[in-house]
């Protein structure tokens, strides 16, 4: 550790305060170690590439099973932290080397916002390691066989031009509600698929109408869907059944739904915007 905080080091030193074993069921500790993994991979790579001429930074992680007792002297009670070491000497040295901490959010858990943010710092360009995620490629490429398929299919044994209203129908209300769900804010931010708390416990929203899981936009694209089936069929097929009783029961059971499905809605809004004023049944 004295090598970290020397007053006199030509090098900076860029360190992670986590916990990582199994017990403490860290699930950000282990987001960011896997970034800050791949960060440093990808710089190790860039030395080995364009020499030894660059900044000289050194990556590091310390456990809280390991340094327990100066996790104390800190006062360092929540992790996983981020802190940088600057250089206080050499060519590369801070104007002002005294330690500063990176604050970590869902841009910088990221490999690239990770880099981003310390290519900011060090005013040098970071290119993280990131593997290829081949299991991805394979099964991207398995649902775009199946969507092929199934369209031959269509295309053989379907009279597209008496369904092609229908179908031009489905796919405008499919891409309307994936839009409205947030889908190209995903796409373009690349948040985590979901949150978590420091217990370990899932969270499916984020408290904040500027953030939003992945997890998120398919709920609500899902809710959405249910709010327009109910209407669909409100309109268009219960008045369509003979018998008084059975459309009356039918009425009642998409009418119950769509309110349930509205009041979710609403109270998913009144979370993420305190001020909210609308809400149903849910608080």
């Amino acid at each position: 550790m004295k090598h970290v905080v020397a007053e006199t080091k030509d090098y900076s030193v860029i360190v992670q305060l986590t916990a990582l074993a199994p017990k403490y069921k860290c699930g950000p500790c282990k987001a960011i170690d896997t970034t800050l993994r791949s960060v440093s991979r990808g710089w190790k790579k860039q030395q080995n590439k364009g020499g030894k001429d660059g900044h000289q930074i050194v990556f590091a992680s310390l456990d809280v099973e390991d340094g327990e007792e100066l996790f104390r002297k800190m006062g360092i009670d929540n992790i996983p932290r981020f802190m940088i070491f600057p250089a206080s000497q050499g060519p590369h040295k801070f104007d002002n080397a005294s330690p500063r901490e990176m604050k970590l959010n869902t841009k910088t858990s990221q490999p690239e916002g990770m880099a981003q943010k310390l290519g900011e710092l060090f005013d040098v360009e970071f290119k993280p390691d990131i593997p290829a995620d081949y299991l991805k490629y394979l099964t991207n490429g398995a649902v775009l066989i199946a969507a092929a398929y199934a369209v031959f299919l269509v295309y053989m044994n379907i009279d597209l031009k008496r369904l092609g209203r229908n179908i031009w129908a489905i796919a405008t209300i499919l891409f309307v509600l994936l839009m409205s769900s947030g889908f190209m804010w995903s796409r373009i931010n690349k948040p985590p698929y979901m949150g978590q708390t420091r217990s370990g416990d899932v969270v499916l929203f984020a408290p904040t109408n500027n953030q939003q899981y992945g997890v998120e936009t398919q709920i609500v694209a899902a809710t959405y869907a249910v709010c327009a089936l109910c209407i669909v069929a409100l309109v268009r097929h219960v008045p369509r059944i003979p018998n008084v009783d059975q459309r009356n029961f039918v009425t009642f059971m998409f009418v119950i739904a769509l309110i349930i499905s509205f009041s979710y809605l609403n109270s998913v809004f009144r979370m993420k915007m305190p001020g909210y004023p609308y809400k149903m049944l849910l608080p």
